[in-house]
């Protein structure tokens, strides 16, 4: 069901977080983050999956600065760099995997080396980044540091596009869309986690949204 509502809408560019390639599509150019992220591997799963309908440039995971293994890819495809995110939640390494962070630590860690990494591309492609940011925004429960961690990062001169009770309900979002000034988002709609029968879907929302560069 989620592979035929994800291609029915004939996307260019799909992100994925903490899923499998089977629900791209077949014919496509697909990128991904390193498997090893810490934990039991999982056949053919990955934190991070990018898809395109045309091929890819300067692919990396960025293992050279610092992030928590196995949680992001960038690229360059149809002339913009796409930068999938999957920043660890809270207790990531607290009491499973490695056991051997406190409570956002990694999280912390892996902010650090994106706003590294984004003062670096910001000069180079029209940039988006998107994926699982595990922050609501603006700051709901999250603890006020994590949070300032965050805005140092969207402070570079970047856009969100997903702030807000976007959701229905009034929900906040953890799944995000951030783009450099040259992007222009229209048309953002947010997916439901649910079919309207009630069958699940996702444990989040999904976003869909028109992005052209200006």
């Amino acid at each position: 069901m989620l592979r035929e509502l994800i291609q029915g809408r004939s996307p260019d560019v799909i992100c994925l977080t903490e899923a499998q390639a089977g629900l791209l599509p077949d014919r496509g150019h697909l990128i991904e983050s390193d498997p090893d992220f810490g934990y039991p591997l999982i056949k053919g799963r990955r934190k991070v999956l990018l898809w395109s309908s045309l091929p890819w440039n300067d692919v990396s995971i960025h293992d050279d600065l610092g992030f928590p293994s196995g949680r992001i890819v960038s690229g360059v495809t149809g002339g913009v760099r796409f930068v999938g995110v999957c920043i660890p939640w809270s207790a990531a390494h607290v009491s499973g995997g490695r056991k051997d962070r406190n409570i956002w630590e990694d999280h912390l860690l892996y902010l650090d080396a994106l706003k590294e990494l984004l003062s670096e591309l910001m000069s180079q492609d029209p940039l988006i980044v998107t994926g699982d940011f595990n922050q609501w925004i603006p700051k709901a429960r999250q603890p006020k540091y994590a949070y300032e961690k965050l805005k140092e990062v969207l402070s570079l001169g970047l856009e969100l596009h997903t702030a807000g009770p976007l959701g229905p309900d009034g929900d906040q979002l953890i799944d995000h869309l951030v783009t450099t000034p040259d992007q222009q988002v229209k048309n953002l709609e947010v997916l439901a986690k649910k079919t309207v029968e009630g069958m699940n879907l996702s444990d989040h929302y999904g976003i869909c949204a028109e992005i052209q560069t200006i």
